[in-house]
């Protein structure tokens, strides 16, 4: 039977049974169908604005209209905490699939300003109906038995928080056993202090990878953006749709064995992903190998280097790290941006060479990379005239022939001044042999540059327009690149 045949009754019956994914679809189909759709417009709304990009303490009231911060707590939509997100979705299950992108970085941040009676009396209003309901979710969930989980020890745990008005890691991993639509993933953690969470997170991980066609959840995510340094980074590299990684954070060796290895992954999972990036990271080269050890589709990289991200300033050694860029992606990637805008971070004296990059074709990098060759090549003890090194052979090393677009940032402070010139000494002469796709040069020129370094911008300009390549300069120390300033993540910028 069609299905403009069956009755109204029924087509009423039908029509909650599309919410969220066909409900706009069925409303717009004929103005018969739209009118039977009215009654639930309102709630649809509702719910998708609350929950289809969600976020703690999310709400269409005015928090100026609020006497207290816990008013929020009186919005039955307005999910202040992991538990609470939970137990909506328990009383209304559909609730679930109307989330497609997830910021889980203010959980429970409304009880730390709620005094004590406060806390008591919204506990006995809004969460006594919701309590049963939720128990139950718990007794059902697959995942809690796939990971081999008691779930009223997990359940009990979760609630011992809870009661206790704090943040709730069982809370917040169970809440990712409730997503089968998400597409955009911020959690909330990075190390967890109790094993039955991580297990928990690590099943359902597994399970979205083993399922990427059910609606298991998480398996639907194309972008995660949040921490680097957690233990499951190689799962979520395995998931089957997932496309762009954001980290931040510190991942590597050099205070403990925490190199992200992928040891989830073989020869036969690798990875989807097409851009990665880092922002206030410390990544060293061993970390950024193993991580992008099984990216045969990451076309770009970001990252942005800072000294605090592993609790010391360490010098960072860029050519390594360019080094074990080079040799896992440097076949297929097309856009690498490694930089660092802290003026204190030094530069490990190293040999570039980025000839083994096929098919780059934007680069963006600090103009130290030109002073740490030099200082390789003469060390403190043995002093050498800038003069007697071979620049033509120093850009062809730095800057790959398929570059179109070149970026450099730098203070403008002595000595950059000399590594302009080292760079691109004789450059309309050399272009066409050594960058013949270079169209473009990006350079940051700050008002309080050295007038040495001044000057030799100025030079370069005039080179650069007699080699038929654009140039320009920036005025603040910061990315500046359209390649790094389309590519970073909303959520740091």
């Amino acid at each position: 039977m069609a299905l403009m045949q069956l009755l109204t009754e029924l087509l009423q019956r039908i029509i909650p049974h599309t919410l969220p994914e066909g409900f706009e679809c069925l409303a717009l189909t004929c103005k018969y169908l739209y009118t039977l759709c009215i009654p639930f417009l309102e709630h649809y709304n509702n719910l998708r604005f609350h929950f289809q990009k969600f976020e703690y303490n999310k709400t269409n009231k005015d928090f100026r209209e609020f006497r207290y911060y816990h008013d929020l707590l009186r919005f039955p939509d307005t999910a202040t905490s992991a538990y609470s997100l939970i137990s909506r979705i328990a009383i209304e299950p559909t609730v679930r699939r109307y989330i497609l992108e997830a910021t889980f970085s203010l959980d429970s941040r409304a009880y730390t300003r709620l005094p004590t009676t406060v806390r008591e009396n919204a506990g006995s209003e809004i969460w006594r109906d919701r309590n049963e309901a939720t128990r139950q979710l718990f007794a059902d969930s697959l995942y809690l038995r796939e990971a081999g989980l008691d779930w009223k020890e997990f359940y009990s745990a979760m609630m011992e928080d809870v009661n206790s008005w704090r943040q709730s890691e069982h809370a917040a991993a169970f809440a990712l056993t409730l997503l089968p639509n998400l597409r955009v993933l911020t959690p909330a953690f990075s190390r967890l202090r109790s094993s039955a969470p991580q297990n928990l997170i690590t099943t359902v991980l597994q399970t979205a990878r083993k399922n990427p066609h059910s609606n298991a959840s998480l398996a639907q995510v194309t972008t995660y953006s949040g921490s680097c340094d957690i233990p499951w980074v190689p799962l979520l590299l395995a998931l089957p749709r997932i496309k762009k990684f954001w980290g931040y954070g510190y991942m590597g060796k050099a205070e403990g064995d925490n190199c992200i290895e992928s040891s989830y992954l073989g020869t036969d999972l690798d990875s989807k992903l097409e851009v990665a990036g880092f922002n206030d990271a410390s990544v060293d080269a061993e970390a950024i190998a193993g991580f992008l050890k099984h990216t045969p589709s990451l076309k770009t990289l970001t990252y942005w280097h800072s000294t605090e991200a592993n609790g010391g300033y360490r010098d960072w050694d860029l050519c390594r790290f360019i080094a074990g860029v080079q040799h896992e992606v440097g076949s297929h990637l097309e856009h690498l941006c490694a930089v660092t805008l802290e003026l204190r971070c030094l530069i490990t004296p190293g040999k570039p060479c980025l000839r083994g990059f096929q098919r780059l074709e934007s680069l963006e990098l600090p103009l130290d990379i030109v002073l740490c060759n030099f200082e390789a090549a003469h060390p403190a003890d043995h002093p050498a005239d800038h003069e007697s090194m071979d620049s033509n052979s120093l850009i062809g090393d730095i800057v790959p022939a398929s570059v179109s677009v070149l970026s450099l940032l730098s203070p403008g402070k002595s000595p950059h001044d000399k590594a302009l010139e080292l760079l691109f000494r004789n450059f309309a002469s050399q272009k066409q042999f050594y960058t013949p796709n270079l169209k473009k040069i990006l350079l940051t020129c700050p008002y309080d540059a050295d007038e040495l370094y001044k000057a030799q911008c100025a030079n370069l300009a005039a080179e650069a327009k007699r080699a038929g390549v654009d140039f320009g300069l920036s005025g603040d120390l910061c990315l500046i690149s359209e390649l790094a300033e389309n590519m970073r993540c909303p959520f740091y910028s």
